[in-house]
């Protein structure tokens, strides 16, 4: 029960700052001094229930006996991450668009890990090298679907921008360079994560496949996936790739390595009810 009220705590704590933000953002009042007094307040805040939103989450998939990484959890996470970057970037950058953006999917997401709980407990996990092979990889897979849940924000912006469909939210939204170079930071930590889960891998298999690299779906997908980032981040310093060839290649990459997880997860734990790594 009190798990409970902790979740629905979590959810209203998201809703009511959504809510204020939303309503100042389309208020003639977003501009004056009193309003910039409260803002870094309001972005200060918004760490409560992202704060609680993580550790609730964490409560289920790392907290109970073994990991338990179901999809309702791994969701979860997924948007707890882009909340708190967001959240992060408007403490930094004095702004609170972008968690007006992320924060009721907050609200919605924080509720899935009573649904998934522990439905689903991975083996292995007793061996430490594949805890950290697996938190690495949650690392990564949340890092770079931000950037993927960032670019497709970018496109619909830019769209707006050229349509001039402006509304107070776009208005209010920084500059499309400066959401671009919030991107590559995003791509660039969940790349470097994705290679150090990648390496960690190899150990995990040597211990126990006995090989280096098995040659399976998962471990095509995600080679390629990274090398996709790569490409992507040496063609971004040395050849200035930016704009929509950019986000192309990062929807391409992203799309390998969610068929490199869910495919394996889907068919695990959905089609043949049993849960592998």
């Amino acid at each position: 029960m009190n798990t409970i009220l902790l979740h629905l705590a979590t959810t209203f704590a998201y809703a009511l700052l959504s809510l204020i933000i939303w309503r100042h953002l389309q208020s003639p009042s977003v501009g004056n001094s009193k309003w910039a007094k409260v803002k870094p307040w309001i972005n200060f805040l918004t760490l409560v229930p992202i704060g609680l939103h993580i550790a609730l989450t964490y409560h289920y998939s790392l907290g109970l006996n073994g990991l338990h990484l179901g999809l309702g959890n791994f969701t979860s996470l997924i948007v707890a991450t882009a909340c708190l970057i967001y959240a992060t970037h408007s403490l930094w950058a004095g702004a609170n668009s972008l968690p007006a953006l992320s924060l009721p999917f907050g609200a919605v997401a924080s509720l899935l890990p009573i649904f998934d709980g522990a439905s689903v407990q991975i083996p292995h996990t007793e061996l430490p090298i594949f805890k950290i092979h697996l938190i690495l990889s949650v690392i990564a897979y949340g890092l770079l679907s931000v950037s993927l849940i960032h670019t497709l924000m970018m496109s619909y912006l830019e769209k707006s921008l050229h349509q001039h469909k402006l509304s107070p939210l776009i208005e209010n939204l920084p500059p499309l360079l400066k959401l671009e170079t919030l991107l590559f930071t995003i791509v660039l930590l969940g790349f470097l994560t994705l290679s150090a889960a990648l390496v960690s891998g190899i150990f995990i298999s040597l211990e126990i496949q006995s090989t280096i690299l098995p040659i399976n779906h998962k471990t095509i997908f995600s080679i390629a996936s990274w090398l996709l980032f790569a490409s992507l981040l040496i063609g971004r310093h040395l050849l200035g790739w930016r704009g929509r060839v950019a986000r192309e290649i990062l929807i391409i990459g992203f799309l390998l390595l969610i068929i490199a997880y869910f495919g394996s997860r889907l068919v695990s734990e959905v089609i043949l009810q049993n849960p592998q790594y």
